[in-house]
């Protein structure tokens, strides 16, 4: 009896994968966030070279490769949230989810391929661009960069992050239907929310990604993850909620 669910669920992940990159969007908004990431590290350390070449910052300064690192992701997850999105808002604007529903009536599953589809390959993408911007961050910084990031760290912080972001892209997708509605609730939740006060960024997505990324002391690696991932089972679950009490 359990093999048919999963049938049926593996057979509207792999339909989901195909719609994913059959318009251009898809590989726009990863270019768009791998431009973003790859600008910024280069950006963040060159402004620390140039502090220190025009006095601004003490000669001999060195700046922790991790603290490029963070806002690099913070930056580049808005991009991996705009592709979550081209997963689910162009078919409500087009109409085309009603027949999606109808062909899958268990909808939960069509929120479940999705968020597959949209983790997997932000996952993969923060992976391989993690290391990449802390790299180039490194040989920017050159004599004022201080404690490099291990490989594995920037690869599963970026990971990590860029997934979460595109777990909740997904399910703002399905509760806003709208594109501009749910790409600006994803900005605030993800990028505005950097700048709220230590005490409220804590239980926040965009302050928990940072702090996973580069860590802090007010803000540890694991509590950072479990905020990540309590408001990507949030706003799923909600999503979810949504759709199987709502007409298409």
């Amino acid at each position: 009896m359990a093999a048919e669910p999963l049938r049926e669920l593996s057979a509207v992940v792999r339909s989901e994968w195909g719609k994913a990159w059959s318009v251009p969007a898809a590989v726009l908004w990863l270019g768009i966030a791998v431009v973003i990431a790859l600008v910024t590290a280069m950006t963040l350390a060159n402004d620390v070279v140039h502090a220190v070449s025009t006095g601004e910052l003490p000669p001999g300064t060195r700046t922790p490769v991790s603290e490029v690192l963070g806002p690099v992701v913070s930056f580049a997850q808005i991009a991996v949230a705009g592709f979550a999105l081209h997963l689910v808002t162009p078919e409500y604007a087009a109409g085309s989810i009603g027949p999606v529903f109808l062909a899958t009536p268990r909808r939960w599953m069509v929120v479940a391929a999705k968020t597959a589809v949209a983790g997997a390959v932000a996952a993969t993408l923060g992976a391989v661009l993690g290391p990449v911007s802390a790299l180039l961050a490194d040989v920017v910084l050159g004599s004022h960069a201080g404690a490099p990031v291990p490989v594995a760290e920037a690869s599963a912080g970026a990971a990590g992050v860029f997934a979460a972001a595109a777990l909740v892209a997904v399910g703002l997708g399905f509760l806003c239907r709208s594109a501009v509605g749910a790409l600006s609730a994803a900005f605030v939740l993800l990028v505005v929310t950097l700048a709220a006060p230590d005490t409220a960024g804590r239980w926040l997505p965009g302050p928990a990604g940072a702090a996973f990324v580069s860590g802090t002391a007010d803000l540890s690696r694991p509590f950072a993850l479990a905020v990540l991932a309590t408001w990507s089972a949030a706003t799923l679950g909600l999503a979810v909620w949504t759709v199987t009490r709502r007409d298409a």
